[in-house]
């Protein structure tokens, strides 16, 4: 007879006086329908947090101990695989920060339901600090730069919205003109993104994009708005989904350095880009 897989579930609880003291993994078997193995195995992967004083952190150790008013979270869903993991090769690194290639599909950072095969918990295992620059969405390809301190992380964020060089491939839905500029608001925030059509094909641009502002979504809100969707966009725009998954990439970085005010340029491989 075969064990029923537990259906995804949030745990949550606050610890009061008859739980200090036991070990996390022995509460969260006893709230909970999950084996003490899987419960391991969600810490590993991130998906267990306490939040002390305010503060929220994730708990990979099966030893952790609780403190009186500690609120533990525990998140499930068993359509996530907790025994995948990724290895992430910088294309450009310096001691101060390296700039990754985030495959479509994989996160940059992680939510609740865990971090492992994000490449902020890649470059956190390895560099023991790890403070991301940007993120991409899940579902787009592209270049991410993870500071390896605070203090690189901060030169970035001063100079990431006139400073840095952000440039995009996509493919969309409808023919557009020769160049434009979408500033559709986005959260009632100005937000700005220029566009170069390359070639059309088929009722589709292909298209090269610049932005001035990072808005969660952007381009793909900007031109879903304007009548001209991502192809493969789960979210935005009708008539344009296929198999091949969002058609979007972030393929060009450039940029000043902060240390040596030498001038980097930083692209996807060219088998990589989308046209």
């Amino acid at each position: 007879m075969t064990e029923e897989t537990p259906q995804a579930q949030i745990i949550k609880f606050t610890c009061d006086k008859m739980v200090v003291g036991k070990l996390l993994v022995d509460i969260l078997a006893e709230k909970s329908n999950l084996s003490k193995s899987l419960i391991k195995k969600l810490m590993m992967y991130g998906a267990v947090h306490q939040t002390y004083k305010k503060k929220r952190k994730r708990i990979r150790k099966a030893k952790t101990k609780l403190n009186l008013g500690d609120v533990v979270e525990c998140y499930f869903d068993p359509k996530i695989p907790l025994d995948h993991d990724y290895e992430f090769t910088p294309l450009y690194e310096t001691k101060h920060y390296g700039i990754y290639l985030k495959p479509a599909g994989i996160l940059s950072q992680g939510t609740d339901y865990g971090d492992k095969s994000s490449i902020f918990r890649h470059v956190e295992k390895l560099r023991k600090k790890a403070y991301l620059v940007n993120r991409l969405d899940k579902e787009t390809e592209g270049l991410v730069i993870v500071a390896y301190d605070s203090r690189t992380q901060n030169f970035f964020q001063e100079m990431w919205k006139k400073g840095v060089t952000k440039k995009y491939q996509a493919i969309v839905l409808g023919e557009l003109e020769e160049k434009g500029t979408f500033d559709f608001k986005i959260n009632t925030k100005e937000s700005t993104t220029h566009y170069e059509c390359i070639k059309t094909i088929d009722n589709k641009s292909y298209v090269d994009i610049s932005i001035e502002t990072g808005r969660k979504h952007q381009i793909r809100i900007h031109f879903s708005k304007a009548g001209f969707p991502v192809i493969g966009d789960p979210k935005y725009g009708k008539g344009n989904k296929n198999r091949d998954g969002l058609q979007l990439i972030s393929y060009l970085l450039e940029f000043t350095d902060p240390y040596t005010n030498k001038m980097v340029k930083v692209s996807l491989p060219k088998d990589r880009h989308l046209f």
